[in-house]
């Protein structure tokens, strides 16, 4: 599976940029997130709660930051397993000053998921998978506005 997009923050690109290396504000905008903690400064092992149509399932794995050039972009390297099934994938992030105290973040990536999870609820997931990313988004444009304000 592709996904593929792009949201504008309001906030400077430095500040989005490290708000997507803080361990706690990717917890709390992940719909499911379980825990996230970070291993070293380019890895994170967490665990999640997913309901895709009628299968919910536990998933537990790792996510590793490669080609980072901050406060520009990275890559985000994934790979999760649990009784329903595995997903691994790669994604592309990159943060754009567009003026206006904005940032654009635009994204890309290819997702495997198979198992139990891929046949019962293949599709679904797309439709699944944009709804979590808009809601991370929005979650994390709130936290966003948090730090600024008391900055």
């Amino acid at each position: 599976m592709n996904v593929e997009g792009e949201y504008i923050f309001n906030g400077p690109q430095q500040a989005v940029y490290e708000m997507f290396n803080d361990p706690n504000a990717l917890a709390t905008a992940v719909p499911g997130m379980q825990k996230m903690v970070q291993v070293d400064e380019t890895h994170y092992e967490g665990a999640i709660f997913l309901r895709i149509g009628p299968i919910s399932a536990a998933f537990e794995g790792v996510l590793s930051l490669t080609d980072v050039n901050p406060p520009e972009s990275c890559t985000l390297n994934i790979e999760g397993k649990g009784k329903a099934g595995f997903a691994k994938g790669v994604g592309r992030v990159k943060f754009t000053d567009i003026g206006n105290n904005q940032t654009k973040l635009n994204y890309s990536g290819e997702v495997n998921i198979g198992g139990t999870l891929a046949s019962v609820g293949q599709r679904m997931i797309d439709s699944v998978a944009k709804s979590m990313i808009k809601s991370g988004c929005e979650k994390l444009q709130k936290t966003l506005e948090e730090r600024c304000q008391q900055k």
